[in-house]
This record gives structure tokens, C-alpha cells and sequence, in this order.
């Protein structure tokens, strides 16, 4: 009972915490914006403004567990200091409430997503030990990705032993920042194309295990694509283009893809250019806040990898001494575009492989290798990439959509009417969707790499436009129906996996998630180069991506620096200067890149 007690407070503090510093980011930076007052955007201004903080911070310090409370705690009492001043809306308050309560089982879960422990686990360790490191990559390059963003910010949360494990819980707060926001616009003034976007996301995004790093940017897209909506049913507002460039860059900062919405924007840009400058004149603060916390991310990229965007080998600076190998960066671009493209089945089926994963790069003649494969066409990839399951998501969203047209058509007494965009702004708008769920298409047809926004966006659009074409008027039991339907669905499902983990006893601590512990001289041990120590994951049964004779071990909660077994061949040169640690490229560039091609994710 007392663990359930320590999460359910947990749950609530760190809703506060974020709530509060988004309200002070709000009256600091958004001071022009008073008519922002959703909890749900508030809150995700409260994760990039932590996001700024906690950049900033690792410039000149570690995140010890003082430092980390003290941040913590002065949240807290902004969030305290803003609700006794009657800072926020009661209605906003309620809405807000109401969802947290019905999606706590959504945030209790067993197992984390499976990369946590490969990269995100190990980069929270780096955090916590030491300032920025320059030429990180160089010691791990898991640790140099751009999409560990997410935990610069989470790694304010892990501030005492007993909340340690409870990762999970500000990323289901995120989600439901993302409900909230939805939900509250529509009861404010309802809008049909919203309602959708809630209605497919809700049922789109059920098991807080498939969010990692990739979902929350795609929840900030489906929201700039509704404000873009409200934008050209409304006409320009100045707190919408705030939110809209906001939630944009933090969407860039959580995974830089997120820049496949740029079209939309540039359109924005051009229809509402009269209001533009006057704009960027009123929101000086504001401009210069994104200006700040978008140079930072790149800075803290540079630093740790040598390029603007790691493994996006065009946009690193080799001539830079602690830049990653660029032989290495390159295939891991092309493997990574590859795979989200059917590669693995590719090579399964020229090769005879039965092995779960392809991780080595394989040649034969008349044969792709996966830097070549990422090029050709559609028609060529598309037959492979059509057997990996990710495609069945995209047909239950088109199947659950058209159900949900058909239950739109039921009759009934209670009407509600609607204002759409004028036919010159829908046919532009579904023009734009398109054109970005084509882009996304033809780069990295994945669901988590933006899929799920792309698709979701486009059915929404088009079951409003014919929705529109057949009927303007709304039946209120019709809506009301899908959306109990929705809630009740992810709801019964999350109780029902939570009952099924506990009969199978999977918590290790109900309600926190498990967090296994490797140990010293059986799951890693120590070596020592040039009088510096690290820790080397060797292969056990624990935290293993097994595959036959290949594996790749995850560092999970070993001290920095943590390297896997084998990979101590593309470990840098180290060096202190002015009390920055600099890591520089290893020497042996090619027996690195030999050793790396064998498993390029590894």
C-alpha cells in the first residue's frame, strides 16, 4: 500500500512541478500571451522550459540529487505560489483533474520501452555524473543521439532512490497534457477536426510502453496541426502562432524529423505574412527565448558528437578533434533509414537468414547493402517494407475511421453544427497533409519516426471533409459515444494488462516500474586505459537484444562510463582542458569502423 501511496503522490507532484514552472515560463517569457490558460499547453511549456534549464545547467554542473530536489521543489512552490493567486482557470483545473484520474493506469507499467536501458538509462547516469563532455560519442555513441533530449528533462525527476524508477510517470503526464489541450478546446468550442484528432490519437496511443522518445514529438505535431486548423477557421490570432512556434521547437528538440511539418508552417507563414512582423515585433521575449533554447540544442549536439544532428553524417564538422568517425555516423544513418524502409526483410530473404534480427551489413552481388538500399525507389522497397507488421497500424486507423464515419451517420434528435475552413483553405490543407505524409513516406516510413501523426492528420482531414460534403449538423450522443468509447477502451485495456502483470508477477514494485540491477564481475567489469577507469557490459542472460551468435548489451543502471563489451576498440583519446572533458577521435579510425559493421547499432 505504501508503494502505491509513493507513486500516487509522485503522479501528482510531478504534475505540479511541471505545471508550475510551464505557469512561470508562461508569465516570464509568454507575458503577451495572457490568454494562454489551457493546463494542458501549459504544461508543455513547463517541459520546455525545464528543457532550457536543465541545458543550460549541464554546461557547468552534473545533476546531483541536491541539485535535481531544489529544482524540484522550487516547481512545487511555483505551482503552489500560481493556484493561491488564482492564476489559473477553475474549469481548466476540473478538466485537467479529471483526466489524470482516468488515465493512471495508463501511467503504471511493468516493463519499460526496450531502448531505455540501452540508451536512455545510460545517458541519465551520464547526466547525473559529470558536465558535458565533449566527444561523447567517442566514448559511447548511443549516448550522442539527439532524441536523448527528452531526458535532459526527465532527469529532473529522479531525484531520490525511491522515485528512481519512476521515469514512466512524466511521460505519461506529457500525454496527458496532450488530452487535456484537446479536450478543453473542444469543450470550449467544439470543433469537429479536433475531435477526431482526440478520438484517433486517444485509440491510437493506448500502452505508455510504445512511447519512448518517438511519441511525445508527434503528440506536439497533431497539436500544431489543430492550431493550424483553428488558425484558418479563425483567422490569425497572435497566441496561436506562440503555441504553434513553441510546441515546434520542442518537437525539433524531443526528434529533429519532427521538421517533416515545415511545409505547413512556411504556408502559415505565407497566407498571415501582413501579420507576421508586427508579430515578431510584440514577441520580442518570446523569439528570443526559442532563438536560445534552439541554439543550445545545437550546441550541446555539436559538443557531444561534432555535428549539428547525430547520425546525420552531411551535418557533422569532421575536421572537429572530437567528432565521431564519420565512417561509422554515415552507415548508422543509412542502416537506421534502411530498416525503417524493409531492409531486414530484404536480407532475410536473399540470405536464407532465420535469425530474428539482420544487424550486419551483408554484400553479394546484384544484392542492396543497407547504404544502397535507402535509395532506390518505392516501387523497389515498398514490396519489403509492406511485410513488416508496423503497415497494420495504418489499416486499423483506416478501419477504425471508417467506422467512425459510419457511426457519424446514425440519426438521432440532438444536434450540434459545426464551422469548417472555406473550401480554399480545406483543399490547401489536405494538400499540405499529403505532401508531408508523403515526405514522411518516402524518408522513413516508420509509425514511430512520424507516421503516426502523418496518418492520424490525414484521416481526421478527410473524415471532416466528408463529414462536411454529407452533413454539417452533428449528432451530440453520436460524438459523445465514440469518445466513452475511446477512453473506456484504453481504460479496460490498461487495467487488464496491469491485472495480467500482477498474476504473472512481473512487478518487482508495484506500482513502479522493474529496473534490473546488473553486477559488478558477473554482468560487467572494470578496465582501465591511459589511468582512467570504465565499466565493460559483458554478455549475460540480463538486458540482452539476443540474436543467436550476435548480441547487443545494454549498460542499464551501470555507473558511467559504461561501455559494451567489444566496443572499447572505438573508445577516443581523453583529455582535460579548462575542467571539460574532451574525447577524441580512436586512432585506429578502421579497425572501429570493422568492428562496427558487424552490428552498426550496437
Amino acid at each position: 500500500m505504501l508503494n502505491i501511496l509513493s507513486f500516487i503522490l509522485f503522479y501528482i507532484l510531478c504534475t505540479m512541478v511541471i505545471v508550475g514552472y510551464g505557469q512561470l515560463g508562461k508569465v516570464l517569457i509568454f507575458s503577451n500571451n495572457k490568454s494562454i490558460n489551457e493546463i494542458g499547453i501549459i504544461g508543455l511549456f513547463g517541459y520546455l522550459f525545464l528543457y532550457f534549464i536543465s541545458s543550460t545547467i549541464h554546461f557547468f554542473s552534473n545533476f546531483s540529487n541536491i541539485l535535481v530536489t531544489v529544482i524540484f521543489t522550487l516547481g512545487f512552490f511555483s505551482f503552489i505560489f500560481f493556484l493561491l493567486n488564482k492564476k489559473f482557470e477553475k474549469n481548466s483545473i476540473r478538466y485537467f483533474a479529471i483526466i489524470l484520474i482516468l488515465f493512471l493506469p495508463f501511467a503504471i507499467i511493468a516493463e519499460p520501452n526496450e531502448d531505455f536501458f540501452f540508451y536512455y538509462q545510460p545517458y541519465i547516469n551520464y547526466l547525473q555524473s559529470t558536465k558535458i563532455i565533449f566527444g561523447i560519442v567517442n566514448i559511447n555513441n548511443t549516448l550522442a543521439f539527439s532524441t536523448n533530449s527528452l531526458y535532459d528533462i526527465l532527469v529532473l525527476f529522479n531525484f531520490n532512490s525511491k522515485f528512481n524508477n519512476g521515469f514512466s510517470v512524466p511521460i505519461s503526464i506529457f500525454y496527458i497534457f496532450f488530452i487535456s489541450f484537446l479536450s478543453e478546446t473542444i469543450t470550449k468550442k467544439f470543433n469537429f477536426f479536433n475531435f477526431i484528432i482526440l478520438f484517433l490519437s486517444i485509440v491510437s496511443f493506448s500502452k505508455l510502453r510504445d512511447f519512448g522518445t518517438s511519441i511525445p514529438p508527434q503528440l506536439l505535431l497533431i497539436i500544431i496541426i489543430c492550431l493550424t486548423y483553428a488558425l484558418l477557421t479563425e483567422g490569425f490570432k497572435q497566441e496561436l502562432l506562440t503555441k504553434i512556434f513553441s510546441l515546434l521547437t520542442l518537437a525539433i528538440i524531443l526528434r529533429f524529423n519532427s521538421i517533416i511539418i515545415l511545409p505547413l508552417i512556411i504556408i502559415i507563414i505565407t497566407i498571415f505574412y501582413k501579420h507576421i512582423f508586427s508579430y515578431l515585433t510584440n514577441n520580442k521575449k518570446t523569439i528570443i527565448f526559442l532563438f536560445l533554447v534552439s541554439t543550445l540544442f545545437i550546441f550541446k549536439n555539436i559538443i557531444h558528437s561534432g555535428c549539428l544532428i547525430y547520425p546525420v553524417s552531411t551535418l557533422c564538422f569532421e575536421e572537429v578533434s572530437w567528432s565521431s568517425n564519420i565512417k561509422v555516423t554515415e552507415q548508422k544513418y543509412y542502416k537506421l533509414q534502411s530498416d525503417s524502409k524493409g531492409w531486414p526483410y530484404y536480407a532475410k530473404e536473399e540470405f536464407k537468414i532465420k535469425d530474428k534480427f539482420v544487424w550486419q551489413n551483408l554484400n553479394k552481388e546484384k544484392f542492396y547493402s543497407y547504404n544502397n538500399y535507402s535509395k532506390t525507389s518505392p516501387l523497389f522497397w515498398s514490396k519489403y517494407w509492406i511485410k513488416d507488421p508496423n503497415y497494420k497500424k495504418i489499416v486499423n486507423l483506416l478501419i477504425i475511421s471508417i467506422l467512425v464515419l459510419l457511426i457519424l451517420t446514425i440519426k438521432n434528435k440532438s444536434k450540434i453544427y459545426i464551422h469548417f475552413i472555406n473550401q480554399k483553405n480545406t483543399i490547401l490543407f489536405l494538400i499540405l497533409i499529403f505532401i508531408i505524409t508523403f515526405f514522411w513516406f518516402y524518408l522513413s516510413p516508420q509509425m514511430r519516426y512520424g507516421g503516426y501523426f502523418c496518418i492520424i492528420a490525414l484521416f481526421a482531414t478527410i473524415i471532416t471533409i466528408l463529414t462536411k460534403i454529407l452533413n454539417s449538423k452533428y449528432r451530440f450522443m453520436n460524438l459523445l459515444f465514440l469518445i466513452v468509447i475511446a477512453i473506456s477502451y484504453v481504460g479496460i485495456k490498461n487495467i487488464n494488462r496491469i491485472s495480467e502483470d500482477i498474476y504473472k508477477d512481473k512487478f518487482v514494485n508495484f506500482p513502479w516500474p522493474n529496473n534490473p540491477k546488473l553486477y559488478k564481475n558477473l554482468d560487467y567489469d572494470i578496465f582501465n586505459k591511459d589511468g582512467v577507469f570504465y565499466n565493460k557490459r559483458l554478455r549475460t542472460n540480463k538486458l540482452v537484444f539476443d540474436n543467436g551468435n550476435q548480441a547487443i548489451l545494454m549498460c542499464g543502471d551501470i555507473d558511467f562510463p559504461c561501455i559494451p563489451d567489444g566496443k572499447e576498440i572505438c573508445l577516443g583519446d581523453r583529455k582535460i582542458l579548462n575542467s571539460y572533458i574532451f574525447y577524441s577521435k580512436n586512432k585506429n579510425e578502421d579497425k572501429c569502423y570493422e568492428f562496427m559493421n558487424k552490428n552498426i547499432l550496437y
